[in-house]
Parts: structure tokens; sequence; C-alpha cells
């Protein structure tokens, strides 16, 4: 449904109402990011071997960061007159695969290789998404880690291990929408709490175990009783520690200084709607993952820093008036073009830097570019395409799926919303056929021994992932560990992992919540609330679905159970 102020919005952009649902149009523009599927490629100019996020059957000339940011060559000498004979997503499709695109997206990275999607970071490993790691590992979407491992969409933490949503933690082991906690196992939803296992919406404790308060002393002994580098014991207590949890009711969603906003994993946001993990932002409808203050935007992700008035973007930042483009950074009017930087007056253009007023990377006088937009836009409206599946693209689009780089089974679509390769086809997306592993396993995960006695001969051992490639998780069916990860792993005191990089993430992203809304009523009817013993009368949009065993309580009704 198109509410009125979406309508609003589309008038003010002077851009059509879309034609896909919010669900589907994210998905789409996810189709341009694949973070973790990486190939052994040449660099197409220095020839030397790199990592990809491109494998070799895709039909693009890739350079190395090195040479991609070098002035050997000339975005604009790829520029072509506009042919208004030939539907111009034809034309855009032809330049996309002849201008040279980056092998990965990674800036200021230092002994940091296996990375991407990612700014700052220093000797890190396979980090995806976000900034500023320091000595952090198999981590995605956080900011200000350190010495980190398995951690996943959090902020200014340290020597933590497997965890998810944590704020300003340090030394926390499977943790879970939790902050200012330190040196616990298995929290969920905590606060300020120090040495605590198994406990969920706890608030300034020490000492709990499965929210049961111990002495200093007792909480040792127990603490040392259960042998938590044996990861039975481990496994035991984590599905003890989830059962528990439900026990315990849950916020409707994790919002925190929300005005007229909808959505999960807000803070700090006035009049957002239907949107997902976002900070600081005002007026931003159907997006996820905007972090840091954008304004006046509909249909975007990883985007921010003070970007306003974009439509249907996947990823830039301080941007204006920016439409239907992927990794568009600090620039304005932009349209339709892909990994630009500091341009302004640009329209199906690829990989340009610092220029104005280019079509389809040719450049133009601010006279003739003036001239020859309207015209262009107008026939991008009528010479529309139509894809196998008979879906029409024109004007107002995003890019049509058949432009996309990557199979869907690569990218970020296939985390956050899993389709088996029946569905993807059938949806006329691009499947990627995974590609034969030949790893010859040297260990299984029974094998391996307890992480008190792990020495550096383990480095040596090929181990044997536990999901033997019969996942949709990208397995890699077997893995090394690095020397960084052992040295984590014995500080933190955890088992070994019995999983390779991939199955662990995607392990952990089935604990989110979805990027979907339900509508419901507070489930909470405690005499001792306002609602005097009646079933509270609040509603509200929700993350969980109404099939799901969570308990799910309004604001009110939570903070007087937790505060």
């Amino acid at each position: 449904m198109i509410e009125q102020d979406d309508f609003a919005f589309y008038e003010k952009m002077k851009v059509p109402a879309p034609t896909w649902c919010p669900d589907c149009r994210i998905m789409r523009r996810m189709l341009f990011r694949n973070e973790r599927s990486l190939y052994k490629r040449k660099c197409d100019f220095c020839k030397k071997d790199r990592l990809s996020m491109y494998s070799l059957e895709r039909p693009y000339v890739v350079y190395c960061n090195e040479c991609y940011s070098s002035d050997k060559w000339n975005p604009t000498s790829y520029g072509k007159e506009y042919d208004f004979s030939r539907p111009f997503f034809e034309q855009l499709d032809k330049l996309m695969r002849v201008v040279p695109r980056r092998n990965l997206y990674q800036d200021f990275a230092t002994d940091s290789e296996y990375t991407n999607f990612a700014v700052y970071m220093n000797n890190s490993y396979l980090t995806f998404g976000g900034h500023h790691y320091e000595n952090c590992l198999c981590c995605a979407q956080n900011f200000n880690l350190k010495n980190c491992l398995d951690v996943d969409f959090s902020s200014n933490s340290e020597f933590c291990f497997d965890s998810l949503h944590l704020r300003k933690c340090s030394r926390i082991r499977y943790g879970y929408y939790s902050e200012d906690c330190v040196n616990s196992w298995l929290i969920y939803g905590c606060r300020n709490c120090t040495n605590c296992f198994g406990c969920t919406n706890l608030r300034n404790k020490s000492y709990c175990i499965f929210n049961e308060q111990f002495t200093k002393e007792e909480y040792d002994a127990r603490i040392q009783e259960m042998k938590l580098f044996d990861p039975k014991n481990i496994e035991k207590y984590k599905a003890d520690f989830f059962k528990h949890t439900l026990q315990f009711p849950r916020k409707f969603a994790s919002v925190r200084n929300i005005t007229n906003s909808t959505g999960d994993d807000l803070e700090n946001v006035k009049n957002c709607k239907y949107c997902f993990a976002a900070t600081e932002d005002e007026n931003i409808h159907y997006s996820f993952f905007v972090p840091t203050g954008a304004k006046d935007c509909w249909d975007i992700e990883h985007t921010g820093l003070g970007s306003t008035e974009i439509y249907e973007l996947h990823s830039g930042f301080g941007g204006n008036r920016i439409y239907f483009s992927n990794r568009v950074y600090y620039s304005q009017n932009a349209q339709y073009s892909d990994d630009c930087y500091h341009c302004e007056n640009i329209f199906g253009c690829v990989s340009l830097r610092k220029k104005n007023y280019c079509i389809l990377n040719k450049q133009y006088t601010k006279e003739e570019y003036e001239a020859l937009l309207p015209k262009v836009i107008k026939h991008v409206e009528e010479m529309r395409i139509t894809d196998a599946k008979g879906r029409v693209w024109k004007y107002g689009e995003f890019f049509p799926i058949d432009m996309m780089p990557f199979g869907y089974n690569e990218t970020c679509a296939q985390e956050y919303f899993p389709l088996s390769k029946e569905q993807i086809l059938e949806r006329g997306y691009l499947y990627k056929e995974e590609e034969q592993k030949d790893y010859k396993p040297t260990i299984t995960a029974d094998m391996l021994p307890f992480v008190k006695d792990a020495d550096k001969n383990v480095l040596k051992e090929i181990i044997k992932c536990s999901h033997e490639g019969k996942c949709r998780h990208k397995c890699a069916t077997a893995f090394r560990l690095v020397g960084d990860e052992l040295t984590l792993l014995k500080a933190l005191g955890v088992p070994l992992p019995t999983l390779c990089p991939n199955c662990r993430h995607m392990e952990r992203i089935k604990l989110l919540n979805p990027l979907k809304l339900w509508h419901r009523q507070c489930m909470c009817d405690k005499k001792n609330h306002s609602h005097g013993g009646e079933k509270c009368p609040n509603e509200f949009e929700t993350p969980y679905a109404p099939d799901r065993p969570e308990i799910v309580y309004c604001e009110s009704c939570y903070n007087a159970e937790v505060a």
C-alpha cells in the first residue's frame, strides 16, 4: 500500500510511484552487494592475482584497488553518444561491462586483504561491512570493534565472540542485544551487567546465572564446574539459554528515542517508516542500515552521513538527489549511476570521479547536458524493455534484474530473504552454481582439541565444516584457523569452531529479526501494570510475527518489567 506521504515524496522528486513492494525493492537493490563470495581473479590492468567479488564468468573488466584508484586510465574515455534508437538499459548494460570495476570495496585497509565493503581496517580478516576494525576476524556490519571474533551488527566493543547487537561491551561470549556488559556468557537484552551467565533482561547486576543471584565465590565456582571450554557443554547451555530466554518479555522492537516511526533497531529517529537499523535519521521510509544522519530519503540502505532527498540507492554517503543508483558517494543530481564519487549532474554513468554533466560517461557542457537530459528521461520512459518474466523496465524502476552483477545466492539478498535455487530461478534472478570444492579435510569437529589444549599445530589442520556443504550458507565445506583467531579463542576460553566462517555468520543471521513488520497488540496482562490485570490495549508494528513463541510487550509494559 502506498501512503499519502509516499505520494508527496514521489511528486517532490518527480518520479513515478513504485510498482514493486518494499520487500522486493530492497531485494533487488541487495543484488549489487556481494560481500562474502570471493574468488581468485587477475587484475585486468596489472595482471596480478587478486581476490575479487566477481567470479571469472562475470563479463566485466575488473581492476585491483591500486590500479582502479590510479590515474593510468580515464573513465570518460569509455563515454558513448546516447543512442535514441536503442533502449537506455541496453546501452547502460554495455557500458557497465567495459568500464573497469573494483575487485573489492575496501578503503584505508592495512593487513586486511580478505575484507570487503568496509573501511578503516587494521589487521582484520573476513570482515564485511562497517568501519574501524582492529584485529577482528569473521565480523560483519560493525562500527569500532577491537579484538573481536564472529560478531555482527555491534559497536564500540572489544574482546567479544559469537554475538549480535552489542554496544560498548567487553569480553562477551554469545551475547545478544546487550550493552555496557563485561565478562559474561549467553546474555540477552542486558544492560550494565558484569559476570553473568545465561541471563535475560537484567539491569545493573553481577554474578547471576540464569537470572538467579549468587555471591562472587559461588558464581566463580559454578562457572568453573561448567567446563565451558568443552563444545558439548556449550551446546547444552546454549540450548538451555534460548529456551530460558523465551520466559521473559521482549520489547516489541529494538527502538530508543523514536518519534512517529516504525521498524526495528532504531535510535534517535523521527518520521521513519518501515526502517531497520537506522540511527539519527529523519523522514526515511522503506530502508535498511542507515546508520548516520540521512533525511528525506525513500528506499535506501547502507547510506547516511548527511544524505538527503535520495530514492532507490544502494550505498552512498553525503549525497543529494540521487536516484536509482548503486554506490554513489558525495554527489548531487545523479541517476542510474554505478560506483561514482564526488560527481554532479550525471545520468547512466559508471566509475566516474569528480565529474559534472556526463551521460553514459560522455562529457557535455552544462548547456548541452541540460538540453539533452529531459529527452533522455523521456526516451527511457517510452522505449521500455520487458524481461523474460514479463516485467517492464522504464524510467522510475531500479536497474533491471538482468543487469545485476551477481547471482542472487552470492549476495546479501540471500542472507535476509533466503530462497532455494528453484525459487531464485523461478523469480528470474541469476543463480550462481556452487564451485566444486576440492578441499581434503585433515580433521573433523569431534577430533578437535579443547581450546586450552590447542597449540599452533591446529593451525595446520584443514577442518571439515559440520554442515558439509548441505546448507544454503555458501558453506566452504572446510576451513583453517588463523593465528590471531586461535589467540582470541584461547584468550576468551571458548571452544574451537566446528563451522566455516560463512556458516557461522548465517547461524547468527538466523537469530536476527526479519526485515518485516506485523501489526500486533501487547501481550501483557500483569495486574501490577497500569492496565490493572486487563490485557494491555497498546498496539504496535513489530518484527515478531504472530506465530512466534516470544512474549511481546509494548515499551511501557516492558520497561515496567525490567527497569
